[in-house]
């Protein structure tokens, strides 16, 4: 089924015990905290649904309410995220969406959005990429990366881009390159993706009420 995740990192002091109060804060709504919900019955893309994870001083908000507004308008600022968590050094907006094929991030920096990449696959009223800002060194080994088309049997224009690093050791394809560049903008910035990783988590869940 793949990855159906969006929400926001940052480094933290904020306690694990005061991550209702952060949550409540974050979405100006009454919740209620709940136990780790069956397959199915909890979806962060559905309104009022919102996961938690710490890992040590990382913690990861997710909702998509939360940041698809930020990650598909370029021109909307941090305001109230980056104050209600502390306004961290670095604050990471993203989403990886697998089934539908969207794909993103957004940078704020002491307070300021600095970068942004958005890829989406039909989306209504989004080109397949929207970005903003000086791409960071990890995006540019891979934008300067060497290319090729891989041709299979099929015609041209269905030929895939492969991009290559470590003489051809990895390879991907251009429609799983931001997919691959959130990847290592997490893992360059906080140590860990979570969706790719076996260190442990605290996790929360929680509903918003009046969603």
């Amino acid at each position: 089924m793949g990855i159906a995740l969006a929400g926001i990192g940052f480094r933290t002091e904020i306690q694990t015990e005061s991550t209702a109060e952060l949550v409540s804060k974050l979405f100006n709504k009454n919740v209620a905290q709940i136990e780790a919900p069956d397959r199915g019955e909890f979806d962060i893309r559905s309104r009022g649904d919102v996961m938690v994870q710490f890992f040590d001083n990382v913690c990861f908000v997710y909702s998509h309410d939360l940041v698809w507004h930020i990650l598909s308008d370029p021109t909307i600022d941090g305001q109230p995220l980056i104050p209600v968590t502390g306004s961290p050094d670095l604050l990471l907006a993203f989403c990886q969406y697998d089934s539908g094929g969207s794909y993103g991030y957004t940078f704020f920096e002491r307070g300021a959005r600095t970068r942004s990449r958005l890829q989406t696959t039909g989306v209504r009223g989004l080109p397949p990429i929207l970005e903003c800002g000086t791409p960071k060194d990890f995006e540019v080994h891979w934008f300067s990366a060497s290319t090729y088309f891989e041709e299979d049997d099929c015609p041209r224009e269905e030929w895939q881009k492969i991009f290559t690093r470590d003489n051809g050791a990895i390879r991907i394809a251009e429609y799983d390159l931001t997919k691959r560049l959130l990847y290592e903008a997490l893992l360059t910035n906080f140590g860990v993706c979570p969706w790719e990783t076996d260190r442990q988590s605290e996790t929360f869940f929680f509903r918003l009420q009046g969603a």
